[in-house]
């Protein structure tokens, strides 16, 4: 079966999804999978976590001005966001609009329905 977006529709469904994400672990523990899924992929990430002592995400981002195989251990940036933001611009800024970002985001729109739950996505 195969599920067909446009990018606006993608975009919209995609913001309320993130609204939807975070209201529910504004009192958990533990994050989501999909939500963790989703922040890797938008920033690069390369470990998301929970800090319940300051109520948000933490996202950890390589960066390094060295190649690889000049450094023995990877440098991470850590970020911190909280989850009460009321407009959380900050996951919402972090979409992109490639087509395989954007089939990305559909295959996690899928999951939330009946339907298409397995469908492959094709972007229009």
């Amino acid at each position: 079966m195969v599920a067909y977006y446009n990018q606006r529709q993608i975009k919209t469904e995609m913001k309320a999804l993130i609204q939807d994400y975070l209201k529910s672990c504004s009192n958990c523990e533990e994050l989501p999978a999909d939500l963790v899924d989703l922040i890797k992929h938008n920033f690069l990430a390369k470990y998301v976590s929970y800090n319940s002592e300051l109520h948000s995400i933490e996202i950890g981002v390589e960066v390094s001005d060295k190649p690889s195989s000049l450094i023995s251990y990877p440098q991470i940036k850590v970020y911190q966001f909280p989850i009460d933001d009321k407009k959380n611009k900050w996951l919402k800024k972090s979409l992109k609009t490639s087509k395989t970002d954007l089939a990305f985001y559909g295959r996690l729109l899928n999951k939330r329905s009946t339907i298409y739950k397995n469908a492959d996505v094709v972007v229009m």
